[in-house]
């Protein structure tokens, strides 16, 4: 039996050594838009070997996972690393191998899998660096990522026609009913930009004080002194480390709980209930950015060269952050503007007082206008980082030259 659907990636990878990063790599793929083939949860019923390969054939981009000692059984004939790379090599996918901490080529190589050694390959020798490498990654990829489509609201058109039948249909009850829902939405989706201004906050003074940091560093003339700048730093993210707990820990857990009629006039106002669901899975993500920007900067500090590349990735997130709640502060808007004027009593109380969010923008715009600026922040966030994945590529050309010169002398 053969698949149905066709993908344009194919991870081969063997399951007791490299699981977790395949599927990670194939969880970061999908995220972005990709159609991948990963055999534990994609593989249909039938004849095993006959779906792989043809999965191979119907391809684009062959990506081969390699920890350490992956090749070693690849001199058996019925080794399935060995046939899927063979399979791949025989119909000319774009193969790029991935390599893991710990992995080297073996001498000699498999036979039939000599020029294995000569394709594009990716290092990616811990978690630190890892989504910079699947960055990477994706620059060797043959296959192109489908469009993700992001929309918060609908288009001002139909919201205006829609408006029509809510006021021609809403009487009496009905009114009052969709202003208590607007009202309890408005107020749920304000309170979390509450929250997300002071995580906002904490971005910013966090990147204060990574500054400030780096510069002692430099400033410092011995280990001493290097390693008391350090210890200092280290208690200033325990602070913010614990900020953040507590954030968690005293906020109640978001969600919107609407009946399927609360659901009907929401939708009937232009508002979906998958939109209000990614609202929350979005501001759930600011928590998280933040705690692996945390977990960033440790391993910065421990780390003994302070490598520059490490350096501007970090204050690249710092930005990057900021563009994230911007984007997700213009999507509350457009959201916002189209519940009924009541629902916005609570963002008057409170956005007042917010100081790191795009205030000042107005209730009024259309949605198209809510949308240009979501996605302005957005783009500015994908051009720091394809800015950053290209001079990760600088430096490893720059290293492999150097590698070469040595060589020859």
């Amino acid at each position: 039996m053969k698949m149905n659907k066709k993908y344009d990636i194919f991870i081969s990878y063997r399951r007791t050594t490299s699981f977790d990063t395949a599927n990670l790599i194939a969880e970061k793929l999908r995220n972005a838009g990709y159609s991948v083939f990963f055999d534990i949860d994609t593989l249909n019923s039938g004849k095993f070997n006959v779906q792989l390969l043809s999965v191979i054939e119907n391809c684009k981009d062959f990506i081969l996972v390699l920890p350490k000692d992956a090749l070693d059984r690849c001199s058996e004939p019925e080794d399935w690393i060995r046939q899927e790379v063979i399979h791949a090599m025989k119909n000319d996918k774009n193969i790029i191998p991935v390599m893991l901490a710990g992995f080297t080529w073996p001498q000699p190589m498999p036979e039939g899998m000599e020029e294995l050694s000569n394709y594009q390959a990716i290092t990616s020798t811990g978690h630190d660096f890892f989504d910079m490498a699947v960055e990477r990654l994706k620059s060797y990829l043959k296959s192109k990522p489908s469009k993700p489509i992001r929309r918060w609201l609908m288009k001002t058109a139909m919201v205006l026609a829609v408006l029509a039948v809510i006021f021609a249909a809403l009487v009496g009850w009905g009114y009052n009913m969709i202003c208590s829902i607007g009202e309890r939405v408005g107020a749920h989706m304000t309170s979390s930009m509450a929250v997300v201004d002071l995580l906002a906050g904490d971005n910013h003074d966090m990147e204060r004080e990574f500054q400030a940091f780096v510069t002692s560093l430099e400033k410092a003339k011995t280990d001493e002194a290097r390693t008391a700048v350090k210890s200092e730093m280290l208690e200033v993210l325990d602070v913010f480390e614990k900020g953040l707990k507590s954030y968690v820990e005293t906020i109640p857990e978001h969600s919107f709980e609407l009946g399927t009629l609360e659901l009907y006039l929401m939708r009937l106002r232009g508002i979906k209930a998958e939109e209000l669901e990614a609202f929350i899975l979005w501001y759930d993500s600011e928590f998280t950015d933040l705690e692996e920007q945390i977990v960033l900067i440790r391993t910065f500090i421990n780390e003994h060269s302070h490598s520059k590349t490490a350096q501007e990735l970090i204050e690249m997130n710092f930005k990057g952050y900021q563009n994230s709640v911007n984007a997700l502060y213009y999507g509350y808007l457009g959201t916002l503007s189209l519940l009924p004027k009541s629902a916005r009593k609570t963002h008057f109380d409170l956005a007042k007082r917010w100081t790191n969010l795009p205030n000042g923008t107005p209730l009024d715009l259309s949605q198209e206008e809510y949308e240009q600026f979501q996605e302005a922040e957005i783009a500015r966030y994908a051009s720091m980082f394809r800015h950053q994945s290209e001079i990760v590529d600088q430096q490893s050309i720059l290293f492999d030259d150097l590698e070469a010169e040595a060589e020859n002398e």
